[in-house]
């Protein structure tokens, strides 16, 4: 219904610990159901590091998200959203690095994924926004009601998706990235809608 469930949580700086993002996590998803929309954002630090063997993963490296005293490692993103049984999930990261999880994560059924940047790459702060990266400026100003291109007071997984692209093909053109041995490319992001349907709401306003 567009209202933000009592159950949810926002962990900043010193908060954000493994431990207490995996309880936030755990205690949202027992939550949510059929009729809602789960969404995990992060915006921070993303880092890589070699894959354990046998992990199946095409450039031998795992992604993770850096947290207070810890990581979360991409394998284990895709063991929490096994937990989620809301009827459209979102995982939204804006960190380096940050496309490496959607191959762990948005292969299950309706878990849509965000992501600021290619799974080799490193995410800029949008200093121009005053924000800490370009998708996290982005993703509020769409659920603010930008993204709503037909004005029916729904924003839909595909509206969202062409209004993040949208954006970030303007605004974000020659933004320079970098892989963890310096080699130098661009910025940009990586949508993954898996198996959530382009009509499928996503957010009521």
């Amino acid at each position: 219904q567009g209202v933000l469930a009592s159950e949810s949580v926002v962990l900043t700086d010193a908060q954000a610990t493994p431990s207490a993002v995996r309880a936030a996590f755990a205690r949202v998803a027992a939550a949510a159901g059929p009729n809602d929309m789960f969404l995990f954002f992060y915006s921070g630090h993303g880092s890589q590091q070699p894959a354990r063997a046998g992990s199946g993963e095409p450039d031998n490296r795992d992604e993770a998200i850096a947290l207070i005293g810890g990581q979360i490692l991409d394998d284990e993103m895709a063991q929490m959203f096994r937990t989620v049984r809301a009827g459209v999930s979102i995982l939204a990261l804006d960190s380096c690095f940050s496309g490496g999880f959607a191959r762990d994560v948005v292969s299950q059924p309706g878990v849509m994924g965000l992501f600021s940047s290619e799974e080799d790459l490193t995410s800029s702060v949008a200093s121009k926004f005053r924000a800490g990266g370009y998708l996290s400026h982005f993703l509020r100003t769409g659920f603010d009601g930008e993204a709503d291109e037909d004005g029916d007071r729904a924003i839909t997984a595909g509206e969202l998706s062409t209004y993040l692209w949208r954006k970030f093909a303007t605004e974000v053109e020659a933004e320079e990235a970098y892989t963890s041995s310096r080699e130098r490319n661009y910025q940009r992001l990586v949508v993954d809608r898996g198996g959530v349907k382009i009509d499928d709401v996503v957010l009521a306003l």
